[in-house]
């Protein structure tokens, strides 16, 4: 799928005016969204380089992008986008893709993962320990007024440029996302892993919950640009056989910054080594476990309480992405979280999975434990890996068990 703007016109009541026949004029190039990556040593500024690359092939400029990576965005034709190809100092032009959003009391991930039994979580019903680090959910947005959730800002990246204090969750998938990572710990709702970690919104996409990699590349910029505040980053999204160099360049560049990149495997059931960003080598790529009961030891039974599917307990979701791929699995079925416009829902997929280790990496990296390089952001991953457990059954059929996330252990989280 490619995203594109159509104008139609309809010509209504037209009347002739003679009898000649009115000229037809030719109609306009067809245009499409490039996402353009430029060396980052280029001595001229990105901004000017953009404009005069834009203005010399005819196209519109949309959003120039300096920290996650070097490059802009721009409508252009097809002709234009090969020439630009040639320029010096342009490494990559990419067309615009769409990318969707993997999806679809104290919830049963949450004690799946043992959060409640580690005591520096304090998870009681008291608002009274918060944990002290900053996640990034590039989503749908995120309800900022919610009562549950510590948003700090946010963003609405959805057209390539960002516009701060804008955007809030108009599907539910970036609010429920959120609640997961760190819901509070007090008297309504649910609580999440890390409760009231801030929540950093970043909206990149629509109500629909479908985006652009254009907007997720403005919206990476945005966080990297963030990197001395920003520990994590959750990306509940993704495409299947899409790609993008530029997105590819400015997960490594966060990575490089020291921060920890978390993403859903996804929810075709088929090796995630095809579906972009998971299979990025610098992320934390999360499959998704059913759990029934919150409970190890897989005497859940099989009924999901918010599916009309069943789905045996401690087993792999039928509907996980699995693979070589995959690091680390979580529990994604029937998961209980915020949603938008102050309520709360019940949903399933990796989309909920990879939140429960995005928190787990808030409570590794909070305070003064924040990685500032590409080795520190990679010993978080190794740690998330090292300290799961075996004690679930990976029924997916790949022969590779990923550890299940466990934060249990206060020595560590």
């Amino acid at each position: 799928m490619r995203p594109r703007t159509l104008m139609l016109a309809s010509l209504v009541g037209a009347l002739a005016l003679s009898a000649a026949p009115l000229p037809v004029s030719a109609a306009a190039p067809e245009t499409s969204t490039y996402i353009v990556q430029l060396n980052p040593n280029i001595r001229a500024g990105t901004q000017a380089a953009a404009q005069d690359q834009v203005s010399r092939y005819g196209g519109h400029l949309i959003g120039v992008y300096e920290d996650a990576f070097k490059g802009y965005t721009a409508t252009l034709t097809a002709d234009a986008a090969e020439k630009l190809r040639q320029t010096p100092n342009v490494l990559t032009v990419e067309k615009d893709a769409v990318v969707t959003a993997f999806a679809q009391t104290v919830p049963t991930g949450v004690r799946r993962i043992f959060a409640p039994s580690n005591p520096n979580l304090d998870i009681d019903g008291v608002d009274d320990v918060q944990i002290n680090t900053d996640v990034a959910v590039v989503d749908t947005g995120v309800d900022y007024t919610h009562p549950d959730l510590n948003v700090v800002a946010r963003t609405n990246c959805v057209t390539g440029v960002c516009v701060n204090n804008t955007g809030t969750d108009d599907n539910g998938h970036g609010s429920h996302v959120a609640g997961i990572i760190g819901a509070r710990d007090n008297t309504i709702g649910s609580v999440g892993v890390a409760p009231a970690a801030r929540i950093h919104a970043v909206k990149v996409l629509n109500a629909a919950g479908s985006g652009t990699l254009s907007a997720i590349a403005a919206g990476l910029n945005w966080v990297v640009a963030r990197a001395s505040t920003i520990e994590v980053i959750n990306l509940s999204l993704g495409c299947n056989g899409c790609t993008s160099s530029a997105i590819s360049t400015a997960i490594t560049n966060a990575t490089n910054a020291g921060i920890v990149v978390v993403v859903a495997a996804g929810n075709n059931h088929a090796n995630a080594s095809s579906f972009f960003p998971a299979n990025h080598p610098d992320v934390v790529t999360v499959s998704a476990l059913t759990d029934n009961d919150g409970l190890a030891g897989g005497l859940g039974g099989s009924t999901l309480s918010c599916r009309s599917e069943t789905d045996q307990d401690d087993t792999s979701a039928f509907y996980s992405n699995f693979g070589a791929t995959i690091e680390i699995t979580a529990p994604g079925t029937c998961i209980y979280s915020t949603w938008m416009n102050g309520g709360y829902n019940t949903i399933s997929g990796t989309s909920m999975a990879s939140p429960h280790v995005a928190g787990a990496a808030g409570i590794l990296t909070s305070g003064a434990r924040k990685p500032t390089t590409r080795a520190g952001a990679l010993a978080v991953r190794s740690k998330l890996i090292a300290t799961g457990n075996s004690n679930w059954t990976d029924d997916s059929g790949d022969g590779v068990k990923e550890p299940l996330l466990d934060v249990h252990d206060a020595t560590q989280y």
